[in-house]
């Protein structure tokens, strides 16, 4: 069973004569242990598409399904704290907060007790590679490539299976991008998760699972 679908999903800005409707009708399944890449031109809808899926906003018509259940009958707040993360090019960490709390920052909103958020952030930041001795400076000290792996893990708090992620490489050098792009494919494959990449990185898209085309507001398989 597919963790994500989306049926028939269409999308518009705007109202009357002035709506600009950026998705036309999307279909497609996502599977857990699978990276997949989204491509596409710059407003193709790409983004549009990860708000929708992530529960940021609802389609216009049509449903985003996460394990059978329309994200219009979720509790859109409690899914993103506990089910879906998206992961930004800018990396969206909070500039006041270490690395590490930046990291626990779910978990203090699911109220997981201190010791134990302590204990599984620590075991993401090794999961993601961060050396223990970056983990108390601010975001601001340190690189963009450990600014996106303390991301990363913080998209992974509270054993969430759905990474979505927009342009995750898009301000990293490339052997930092490959480093990243690495690290995303393994969690899907082996910690079983489903992770969703919009990119224009060729490197994203010849290490995908699976490569969809977004055009004119519409997705379709492309070959890798």
């Amino acid at each position: 069973m597919a963790i994500l679908e989306l049926r028939d999903v269409r999308y518009s800005y705007g109202g009357g004569a002035e709506a600009k409707n950026v998705l036309r009708g999307v279909n497609c399944a996502f599977e857990r242990g699978k990276f997949y890449a989204i491509i596409g031109k710059s407003g193709s809808g790409k983004s549009t598409l990860l708000s929708l899926m992530s529960g940021l906003d609802l389609p216009v018509q049509g449903e985003v399904l996460f394990e059978g259940t329309p994200t219009a009958e979720l509790n859109l707040d409690e899914y993103r704290r506990k089910s879906a993360a998206v992961v930004y090019q800018d990396f969206c960490l909070f500039p006041l907060l270490t690395a590490l709390e930046n990291i626990l920052y779910p978990m203090e909103l699911c109220r997981v007790e201190k010791s134990k958020a302590k204990e599984d952030a620590l075991a993401l930041a090794e999961l993601v590679s961060l050396p223990t001795a970056l983990l108390n400076r601010y975001p601001g000290k340190i690189s963009g490539g450990e600014q996106q792996r303390v991301a990363i893990a913080r998209a992974l708090a509270m054993d969430r299976r759905l990474i979505l992620a927009d342009e995750p490489t898009g301000n990293l050098d490339g052997e930092t991008s490959n480093t990243i792009i690495a690290l995303l494919k393994r969690l899907a494959r082996e910690q079983d998760r489903c992770v969703i990449v919009a990119t224009h990185d060729i490197t994203v898209m010849k290490n995908a699972d699976v490569v969809y085309l977004m055009t004119d507001g519409l997705l379709e398989a492309a070959e890798i």
